[in-house]
């Protein structure tokens, strides 16, 4: 299970992800393109340093290695360019890296070096009303033949309906608005861990 930060700023954020981190969230992505690289330092500084390696980074990859992140995330956009990214860091850090895809050609075509995709939206967006699947999923999944990767589910998942995306054949689903924007966002969180952590086993 992953959760995605909302690209806005919330009201007592990075306590919010320190008391995910403490209650067994296995990773967290830091989406935050609309902020200065400033910002995200200090509420990367914000989240204890026992979490920093949970921690995925979309943008400002430059700032990784200060805070021992090794976990890169790349969007479409970006993607083809991955290994100069990596390059460019100059590090030797073994990173592990994701992506973003939106149809399954484009999943199925991923070089094996991503250790995890987003597919989106496979249900109704919450955080980006009218942002909805043009398709059947059964028919989707049916078209996959790449299994190197693993395909994480994104898009109005909730509670209600993670546990079906795990049995249809998703091997993990990540969480924007379903956590972000939920009435009880922790109580949210524990229902859906239980979930996944039910399945690993």
């Amino acid at each position: 299970m992953i959760i995605i930060t909302s690209p806005h700023s919330i009201a007592n954020e990075a306590e919010t992800i320190n008391n995910l981190f403490e209650e067994g969230l296995p990773l967290l992505h830091l989406r935050k393109p609309e902020i200065y690289t400033s910002k995200l330092r200090r509420l990367i500084e914000s989240v204890d340093s026992e979490y920093h390696s949970k921690l995925v980074l979309h943008h400002n990859y430059e700032i990784a290695a200060d805070y021992n992140i090794n976990r890169l995330h790349f969007t479409e956009m970006n993607r083809e360019g991955f290994d100069g990214i990596l390059k460019e860091l100059k590090t030797g850090a073994e990173y592990i890296i994701s992506a973003s895809v939106h149809t399954m050609p484009d999943f199925n075509q991923l070089s094996s070096r991503f250790d995890y995709a987003f597919f989106s939206p496979v249900y109704n967006s919450i955080s980006k009303p009218g942002h909805n699947p043009k398709n059947d999923l059964g028919e989707i999944l049916k078209k996959r033949i790449a299994f190197d990767t693993k395909l994480v589910a994104l898009g109005g998942i909730t509670a209600n309906n993670c546990a079906s995306l795990l049995t249809k054949g998703f091997d993990d689903f990540a969480l924007l608005g379903g956590f972000w924007q939920a009435e009880k966002p922790m109580e949210e969180f524990r229902k859906c861990l239980k979930i996944s952590n039910d399945h690993v086993r």
